[in-house]
């Protein structure tokens, strides 16, 4: 009888914790039920998440251990690019700042196309150096110091997400939504930490009791750390791969969004500030050691050491590599998206493509995969479509705007430059989906989506634990 009485009192304050966050947030009109019949309603809506939260919860915890051990156990170099990843890396081990273009002591790191990570300023490749450098002092080897380095930042990610969850069950959820995820965080490359800054900043950022949101609303008189946290997040996310920059312009976009809840747009402002001071040393000296014309400068490096096929002068000549300068060549966008597949081979390798993206599930993984996230769109999206307030509305054009941007960069990346439909280019919409999900659920589709998305998390697991970790490993 106790453990009724337990179950419907915390029932009955979760539905009445939903209703006075919509009710603030001018989201969806709720439908009032009648006292007894909604209380009723509550009780068996929150006994039916309850299940569906542990089995989430379950699969989050499972997808930790196996980013372990595709990190422990696949060879270095079995996956895109990581060796090149590695040797910029590694410049950072015996040097506090980025390089000029082309510099002697960096030339290891450099590919046949005569390009190297180390020139991108990106950040992530700094921190890289410094996990070599204190797994050196371990007696650790630098490549897996590294990769241990992309493990902890999952192992933190999941930590930070579940204790997010204990407010809102459909955190669980995020994280186990495509395996490729999890396996851009059991290598080394350069796309894990910008994923994890602009999830953990949007988690903030979508909770209404969060420091950040508590100072912008006027709550806490006084930015706190937590303030802090997250503007040095942002600048780094600024310094993080280019195609991230879309993040950061939604990241913006948000505090527009939450412009209501803004006692002073210095409040704002101030996030903006905190970040600039963050990531703007570290831009001017890129920019500066490489006399503010680093485009430039790549390219005409490229140019003297790329191999001949590969140097941008020779891209549209007949012996250069296929599938580079695209347009250059004469070949129409439309065939680019069908007749070369970027739409097959984005979505493949966006829910689970391993390897150099020739570990390949059977195709009904796939087919499940693009069923499932259909339904899970439909129950998010179309609550607010029909009946969402204008507020609700604006906040999903915006997810839409953005998310078109990320697709339109990854499909002008393999047009233009070098032809890769890479799903991981595709990730910033997932913490963007998040925050609308956040924002905007119907609380009476919630074990709907969360049913939907255990049989993602399912699909997930089944993918890489058999696909990609399952070829990968035995060669290990």
């Amino acid at each position: 009888m106790e453990r009724d009485d337990t179950s419907a009192t915390a029932a009955q304050s979760l539905s009445l914790e939903t209703h006075e966050v919509y009710e603030a947030r001018g989201a969806l009109r709720p439908t009032r039920a009648p006292g007894a019949i909604g209380r009723s309603l509550s009780v068996r809506v929150a006994a039916a998440q309850r299940p569906l939260a542990v089995v989430l919860l379950l699969q989050l915890a499972v997808s930790v251990v196996l980013v372990a051990l595709m990190a422990a156990r696949s060879p270095i170099n079995a996956h895109p690019d990581e060796t090149l990843h590695l040797d910029a890396g590694r410049y950072f081990v015996d040097h506090w700042l980025p390089p000029p273009v082309g510099a002697p002591d960096a030339a290891a790191a450099y590919s046949k196309y005569g390009r190297s990570y180390v020139d991108e300023g990106d950040i992530v490749y700094w921190l890289f150096g410094a996990a070599a450098a204190l797994g050196e002092s371990l007696g650790l080897a630098s490549p897996f110091a590294m990769r241990w380095f992309q493990v902890s930042l999952y192992c933190g990610l999941a930590a930070w997400t579940i204790v997010r969850a204990r407010q809102f069950a459909p955190a669980w959820a995020f994280l186990v939504l495509t395996p490729q995820v999890w396996y851009v965080f059991s290598y080394i490359n350069g796309d894990a930490l910008p994923f994890a800054l602009l999830t953990v900043l949007l988690m903030e950022l979508s909770w209404p009791d969060s420091p950040v949101r508590a100072f912008l609303s006027g709550a806490d008189a006084r930015p706190t750390a937590g303030v802090f946290v997250v503007g040095g997040l942002l600048g780094l996310l600024a310094l993080s791969k280019l195609n991230y920059m879309i993040g950061v312009l939604f990241v913006v976009g948000v505090l527009a969004w939450l412009g209501y809840e803004t006692r002073h747009w210095k409040r704002a402002a101030l996030l903006v500030v905190i970040a600039a001071v963050v990531a703007s040393p570290w831009m001017t000296y890129h920019g500066w050691v490489n006399d503010f014309r680093t485009g430039e400068k790549i390219f005409e490096h490229a140019e003297k050491v790329a191999a001949p096929e590969m140097k941008p002068s020779a891209q549209t000549g007949p012996n250069s590599f296929r599938y580079m300068a695209l347009r250059a060549k004469g070949v129409p966008l439309w065939d680019v998206l069908t007749t070369l597949n970027w739409v097959g081979l984005s979505f493949r390798s966006f829910c689970g493509l391993y390897g150099w993206m020739s570990i390949v599930a059977v195709p009904w993984f796939y087919r499940v995969f693009a069923v499932l996230y259909v339904v899970l769109l439909a129950i998010l999206i179309l609550p607010v479509v029909v009946r969402g307030s204008r507020r609700t509305r604006s906040l999903l054009i915006g997810v839409g705007v953005c998310a078109a941007l990320v697709l339109t960069q990854s499909v002008y990346r393999s047009w233009v430059y070098d032809f890769q439909g890479q799903g991981r280019y595709l990730f910033p919409i997932l913490p963007m989906l998040f925050f609308f999900w956040r924002q905007c659920e119907a609380p009476a589709l919630r074990v709907a989506a969360l049913f939907v998305s255990a049989l993602v998390g399912t699909d997930a697991l089944l993918s890489f634990a058999l696909i990609g970790l399952g070829s990968l490993a035995r060669h290990a």
